[in-house]
């Protein structure tokens, strides 16, 4: 984008649309956010607590209401349709071909679907290591593709649809999936797992996403330096977001990208544990429960490992007393607590918290330096009261908290 705003005609459309500085947008919303904080500051003055301000309440209310849709609206000026991003990459398919001599049939789901700008300018080369990996490595040739009774032109999908808060971003190929027993050899060289041990393939995938992880047998212009999956890994961290991988030998390979729709502001629930306050992503959350005496919810202990019976499934518990040093250490009985669900992608888990404050749409601040290393933490979010909170990432809880 240009610095110049530069308006121009769309008859068909009947409109006008106008070209905007990135930068002018972002000074926007940092604006629209610091605004946000100060309202809500200025509403839940101490000092007003006791002042009989005849219709106040409701003038804070209508107020509080104007800035939240404000913040709605600035965060949709920094959507931009995923369109921009298929249509470089189908260049690139087609320069694909011509390197890989295989015969490749591109399809695109969701262009519409819209993303925020920061997003799609660092998506591009994330998705195209995952493609050229789809198209050098997942791919057959058209002689191997008919000999395992396929079309001799293999397929690669980009799909996209908005799931929630979240836009759901998929590179999904037919062609011979990930090799197992290949990539498991290559991370048992590098220590990753032990000469007998036997993960999951869920687990096994992962290790694809190391730092030089690479089961090429030699370098090319397309793969072979183990450098293009880590990239990938990396850029989902920074937009806080999250990679899944499915894979079935012979049938293809799916790799998923879960990003937040909005980088900048966040509808959250707010929750309090001890002395700490935190933040969760209100669309990540299945359910809340409490238990009681003679109600449906029961707790039970297996393998020395707390549970939570919740109807007829029992989902695991995830003390953040045990998950964070620094907090206290006597642990209250699990009856006296509430109980938040979350539905991860490895399966339901169970985080009990003493108290659940508020729903706010809170300003977003990302870790930074040393608050990097702080484990399954998207960053902190800026509360009405002038408060701040640790934004929870519910998927690394259930995984250990994996940065």
């Amino acid at each position: 984008m240009t610095a110049r705003a530069e308006q121009v005609a769309e008859p068909s459309s009947g409109g006008a649309l106008l070209r905007v500085s990135s930068d002018k947008i972002g000074r926007l919303m940092d604006l629209v956010g610091e605004l946000s904080l100060s309202v809500s500051e200025t509403i839940n003055a101490p000092e007003l607590a006791n002042l009989d301000l005849v219709g106040f309440e409701a003038a804070a209310h209508r107020l509080s209401m104007i800035v939240g849709e404000v913040q709605d609206a600035a965060s949709e000026l920094r959507l931009v349709p995923v369109d921009e991003v298929f249509r470089r990459l189908k260049r690139m398919v087609r320069e694909l071909q011509r390197e890989t001599g295989k015969q490749i049939d591109l399809e695109m789901r969701g262009e519409d679907t819209a993303i925020d700008k920061l997003v799609a300018d660092r998506l591009y080369d994330p998705l195209l290591h995952v493609v050229r990996n789809s198209a050098d490595h997942g791919l057959e040739s058209p002689q191997e593709r008919v000999a395992a009774g396929k079309s001799p032109a293999g397929r690669i999908v980009l799909s996209a649809a908005q799931v929630g808060s979240e836009v759901r971003i998929q590179v999904i190929d037919d062609g011979r999936g990930l090799n197992r027993r290949k990539i498991l050899s290559k991370a048992r060289e590098r220590g990753l797992f032990g000469a007998t041990e036997e993960p999951e393939d869920s687990v096994v995938w992962k290790a694809i996403f190391e730092p030089g992880f690479s089961t090429a047998e030699a370098v090319t212009t397309l793969s072979g330096r183990g450098v293009g999956m880590d990239v990938l890994n990396t850029t989902m961290k920074d937009l806080r977001g999250r990679i899944g991988v499915l894979s079935e030998e012979g049938k293809g390979t799916t790799v998923s990208l879960h990003i937040p729709v909005s980088l900048a502001f966040l509808d959250s629930v707010i929750l309090r544990l001890g002395t700490q306050l935190y933040c969760v992503p209100i669309d990540d959350i299945a359910e809340i429960a409490k238990p009681n005496a003679g109600d449906h919810l029961a707790l039970a202990a297996e393998n020395g490992r707390e549970m939570l019976r919740l109807r007829d499934r029992f989902i695991p518990v995830c003390r953040l007393e045990k998950f964070f040093e620094g907090m206290r250490t006597d642990l209250p009985p699990l009856s006296e607590m509430v109980f938040i669900v979350f539905e991860a992608s490895t399966g339901p888990i169970a985080v009990p918290v003493d108290e659940i404050l508020d729903r706010q749409q809170v300003v977003m601040k990302p870790l930074e330096g040393a608050l990097t290393r702080v484990r399954a933490s998207w960053g902190f979010a800026l509360l009405s009261s002038g408060e701040v909170a640790m934004v929870l990432d519910c998927e690394r809880l259930a995984i250990g908290g994996e940065r």
